[in-house]
């Protein structure tokens, strides 16, 4: 993104939507919470009578009158289409007046419909492999309710998914900021949603975690309340909130990411990576901890986390007194991955009344040692405030709000370099061995043999033996993982090898991850789900739980790397890997980090087949994509990892630099939820976006990596999309599912690593001839066949893209390197 693109400006909070344990509409909640009131009590919707917890933050009255989507929504999207529905009447936003490609969503959860999926499981375990609504499977998925948040507001701009836990709210709210400032939205719907689930209690109370009573933060400190519901924000670039006139509640002045890179659930006891977070969203605001007059915590009452957050907070006042902190938990209790956006929400409320929220539950106020703002709300002057949220796996996030917009600090603009690949495919692991085996036209499709498929009718799949991944982690470590935990892992040691990186000590907190997946652990949640549904809640495995959050093999592979910097988790399904790829090429640009690590894991399970089949995407031949009538798709499994860094970084090490990241675009079709258009508009808009942004025009590129996978919905969006941009035989067209099948966020990233040597060599992988009619644009007929057979000249561009279920679209450009010192033998 060149610089006179980009927006040196505050974000703007001009709405605000909540439902949670306290109530329906922002208004009523903060009176509530200034009241001092608890919306922790009995639970009532799930039987929780075998866990040691009877106590949580339940919605009583899930909002009914909510935006037609086209579908029966689940709970979750209910509570998150009401809180946008109030947030979007509150900033008074006439949406049409507005380009939809640049007003865009960003949902944080941890749940989404999970007991949809559950219930599915349950069915198929008590009565075989046909019961089971075919309903659940499409309002599963985390990303369900963004795209009906999309669907409901005609919303085409920026879609993502974070599911970095705990953390995921405040992530959004961070990325929705991202996204206005670099200058690819002009609006923003951010927040978060979760709902209470039985996995969830039971899996807080395996590991003690839960308090018997409302919990305590910073007081009693003897475990954390669960809570649930959806809290979003209206966010938009300060100078045309301030020309439209829209009623500002408040700025977003910073955000930061870290990573502890201690422990898979505990929070690092110096609290390092708690402090670093605040301390680097206040340096992008250009302020200091002298500027802050509350701490809004995490707060989940957990004795360990309350003592690493106070010491975290404490150091960075030091050696002045902390400003006053509260937790907001104690009122409506954790919301998991709403926590975060639920938490800025009212401290966007608490700047605009002068009023600071208070930690109820406070038996002995006298025996606190710090201002934690006990059992009553308060005036105070409010200019700055921080909300913190940390999460399994060390996830860390720290907002900064203001009650005034602060010019923000400088921000650089590097150059986006790639200089290490680790594919960890059913062809073969590890770059060289990854493209030797395209290039012989091996394919991996064929029928199963390490994976239990008798929930489906095909048995055609592409399989990773787990060995090729444990060759690649440390055998101790390896017992640690499941599924998904190991291909994350194996590729980012095989990219960090690739690149000639070293982490250390010295450079570890200026390198970060972002990890994308589709299906995430559905090993671990399966066996969780299992228990559950055929034990009871209680017999919930503690060893097993950490590992069923979708940020867990993240958490592990930065624990084992030694990395601390910048840390996300994106579930935008299909496209989240290839999303994830430019989120970090943007905090590179920004100067966040120095390094950061791409990567994409995707599972096959037995429980992931079936469902697929169920739904009739499956193949029983190998997938021929472009082909009409669609044959159906066979799916894989497997890893993929980028080293990407800035290019005085790379130049400054040595590192031999494969390929230049030039341009990104995230666009959605607003279609229908679980549903694509046909007409390939929304995704072409992606391909000229990702242009625009790269500084490039279609005649640049040389080659498209397309995700089509031998289903109607996506091949024939994709076809169309294509022939909107490019005329028959002007860039070719690859393809990787007839090699890998479809390994869903993943096989973007194996084509950026193909991409990598085609914007060198011109070679890509050949892609079958469609054997019928295939489809084309109705705008641009054309066969599909003439992009197949074009040939692509040597040190041209490269467009890789990828397309969710649901009408999501990613698309990346990658160039050769033409500066100096540039090396490009493959390894």
């Amino acid at each position: 993104m060149s610089p006179s693109q980009r927006r040196q400006e505050s974000v703007a909070v001009t709405g605000i939507g909540i439902s949670c344990a306290l109530g329906t509409g922002a208004e009523q909640v903060w009176r509530a919470v200034r009241s001092g009131a608890s919306g922790i009590g009995k639970a009532q919707r799930l039987d929780v009578s075998t866990l040691s917890c009877r106590y949580a933050g339940e919605v009583r009255s899930v909002p009914a009158d909510v935006p037609r989507t086209g579908i029966r929504p689940d709970r979750a999207t209910r509570l998150a289409l009401a809180a946008v529905s109030e947030a979007v009447e509150g900033a008074d936003l006439r949406l049409a007046d507005h380009d939809a490609y640049r007003v865009g969503v960003a949902v944080g959860t941890s749940v989404g419909g999970l007991e949809h999926g559950e219930r599915f499981h349950w069915d198929i375990l008590r009565d075989g492999p046909t019961a089971g609504a075919r309903h659940q499977l499409t309002s599963y998925p985390l990303y369900t309710s963004a795209d009906a948040i999309s669907v409901a507001f005609r919303l085409r701009g920026p879609k993502v998914v974070l599911s970095n836990a705990c953390a995921a709210g405040s992530n959004s709210i961070g990325y929705a900021v991202d996204a206005i400032r670099e200058g690819r939205a002009d609006v923003m719907i951010a927040g978060g949603v979760d709902v209470l689930d039985i996995l969830s209690l039971a899996g807080f109370d395996s590991l003690n975690a839960l308090d018997t009573e409302p919990c305590a933060p910073y007081s009693r400190s003897t475990g954390t309340s669960l809570g649930e519901g959806a809290a979003f924000l209206v966010l938009e670039a300060e100078s045309l909130a301030r020309e439209r006139r829209a009623p500002t509640l408040g700025y977003v002045l910073g955000y930061a990411t870290t990573s502890d890179g201690y422990h898979a659930t505990a929070p690092d006891p110096a609290g390092n990576g708690a402090y670093r977070a605040m301390r680097r969203s206040l340096a992008q605001a250009s302020l200091a901890p002298e500027d802050v007059d509350y701490v809004n915590g995490h707060g989940t009452g957990t004795p360990t986390n309350d003592k690493a957050e106070t010491k975290a907070v404490a150091d960075l006042f030091s050696p002045a007194a902390p400003a006053p902190m509260s937790s907001t938990k104690s009122q409506v209790g954790h919301m998991l991955g709403a926590a975060g956006a639920m938490e800025a929400a009212i401290c966007v409320l608490a700047l605009r009344d002068g009023i600071l929220p208070p930690t109820v539950n406070v038996t002995e106020p006298a025996d606190v040692p710090r201002d934690i703002v006990a059992n009553h709300a308060r005036p105070h002057l409010l200019d700055v405030v921080v909300s913190n949220s940390f999460a399994f796996g060390g996830n860390n996030c720290s907002l900064v709000l203001g009650r005034r917009p602060v010019p923000p600090a400088d921000v650089p603009d590097h150059r986006v370099v790639i200089t290490g690949a680790g594919p960890v495919t059913a062809l073969g692991s590890g770059r060289r061995d990854f493209l030797d085996a395209l290039r012989a036209g091996a394919s991996a499709v064929g029928d199963a043999r390490l994976t239990d498929v008798s929930l489906s009718r095909t048995r055609r799949v592409a399989e990773l033996d787990s060995a090729a991944c444990r060759r690649h982690v440390d055998p101790a470590y390896a017992r640690r993982l499941d599924q998904i935990g190991l291909l994350t892992l194996a590729a980012s040691r095989l990219a960090v090898g690739d690149a000639g990186l070293r982490i250390s000590k010295a450079n570890a907190e200026r390198v970060g991850m972002v990890f994308g997946t589709f299906s995430g652990p559905m090993q671990t949640v399966a066996q969780l789900s299992e228990t559950i549904g055929t034990v009871g809640p209680h017999r919930v495995n503690p060893r097993l739980f950490p590992n069923s959050v979708m940020n867990a093999a993240a958490g592990h592979a930065c624990l084992a790397l030694r990395i601390r910097g910048p840390l996300s988790t994106l579930a935008t399904g299909c496209v989240s890997g290839l999303s994830g790829l430019g989120y970090a090429a943007d905090l590179v640009r920004r100067g966040e980090a120095d390094v950061m690590l791409a990567v994409s894991a995707d599972e096959l399970t037995p429980l992931l087949h079936g469902g697929f089949d169920r739904l009739g995407l499956l193949s029983d031949d190998a997938p021929r994509p472009y082909t009409a009538p669609a044959g159906g798709t066979v799916l894989g499994t497997g890893g993929a990892a980028l080293v990407v860094e800035s290019l005085e970084h790379a130049l400054e090490r040595g590192a031999t630099i494969l390929a230049e990241v030039k341009g990104h675009a995230v666009t959605s079709d607003a279609y229908r939820v679980a549903g694509n258009d046909p007409s390939g508009r929304a995704w072409a808009e992606s391909f000229t976006r990702a242009l625009d942004h790269a500084g490039l025009t279609a005649d640049d590129i040389g080659t498209v990596y397309g995700d089509a996978r031998g289903t109607a919905a996506i091949d024939t969006a994709e076809a169309a999309a294509v022939t909107r941009v490019w005329q028959p035989g002007q860039v070719r067209l690859s393809n990787l599912s007839p090699y890998v099948g479809h390994v869903h966020s993943t096989t973007s990233m194996m084509s950026a690593v193909c991409a990598i040597e085609t914007v060198r060599s011109g070679w890509s992988p050949d892609v079958p001839a469609p054997s019928a009619s295939t489809p084309s644009s109705p705008s641009t007929p054309g066969p599909v066949d003439a992009y197949l057979r074009t040939s692509a000249d040597a040190g041209r561009a490269c467009l890789v893209t990828a397309a969710n279920w649901g009408g999501t679209y990613a698309s990346l450009v990658l160039a050769p390197y033409d500066g100096p010192a540039a090396k490009t033998a493959v390894r």
